[in-house]
């Protein structure tokens, strides 16, 4: 609590010589004010001085707790980490699983099921090879057919004038004519039904016909049954007509 320089003065009055009795002399009055004031002033600056210093902190152990910490933290971290990794090991271990053996019979059965179907795939490749091998023959021997018709209609034509050509010449015609003819039934009853009958759909009616009668009744019946119902029709009502009854 603070006190006045007056009061003070009061207080420490029997240090003043002659103050406290006769109050004799203003001078020694005025002396020991201002010592008193002296002392109290310096008295409030030391306690000034001593208020304005900082205080030390009374917690530095807590601190150092603190920055002590860190290494636990860090090392509760790797340890939590570590505890981590061990328990994502077996989670992923187990995800994956385990090695699946193939069994010896199965892995050889699939290996046998391969060889069939590689050896199917020749067969079927060759097979191809082969029909487009035959369909190149079918049509250069219908071109062959067309031309020699041609030809014979043009000597036909030339037999109706007054200059007719020998019968030798005729007869080898119609001979070559007929051997092509053959050749041709062979190899529509060689091929199978469904592409003979889509070499007859692109023929005129008379040209498919004369094919149809050319190869056995059999073939021709397995032909037929592959050509449109409109188009077998009308070619199997043609055959029965220019077919003379016995």
């Amino acid at each position: 609590m603070k006190s006045s320089p007056f009061a003070l003065g009061r207080r420490w009055s029997w240090a003043v010589p002659g103050r406290g009795g006769s109050r004799r002399g203003p001078l020694w009055t005025m002396v020991g004010g201002l010592v008193l004031s002296t002392i109290l002033l310096w008295v409030m600056v030391q306690l000034g001085q001593a208020s304005s210093d900082p205080k030390p902190k009374a917690t530095p152990p807590h601190s150092a707790v603190k920055q002590a910490e860190p290494p636990s933290v860090s090392g509760g971290t790797g340890l939590e980490a570590e505890a981590k990794d061990g328990a994502t090991a077996p989670v992923r271990s187990a995800a994956q699983g385990p090695a699946i053996e193939v069994p010896r019979e199965v892995l050889e059965m699939l290996d046998q099921r391969k060889r069939d179907l590689d050896r199917r795939e020749e067969v079927l490749r060759q097979n191809e090879e082969r029909l487009m091998i035959v369909r190149g023959q079918v049509e250069e021997l219908l071109e062959q057919n067309e031309a020699l018709e041609k030809r014979l209609q043009s000597a036909r034509a030339k037999e109706e004038r007054p200059a007719a050509q020998p019968a030798k010449s005729h007869v080898d015609k119609d001979r070559t004519a007929q051997d092509q003819r053959s050749q041709l039934a062979k190899i529509f009853e060689s091929m199978p039904s469904e592409d003979a009958a889509a070499r007859l759909e692109r023929m005129p009616d008379r040209k498919a016909v004369e094919i149809l009668r050319m190869v056995k009744s059999k073939t021709a019946g397995a032909i037929l049954s592959q050509v449109k119902a409109d188009r077998a029709a009308k070619l199997t009502e043609q055959l029965l007509i220019e077919t003379p009854s016995p």
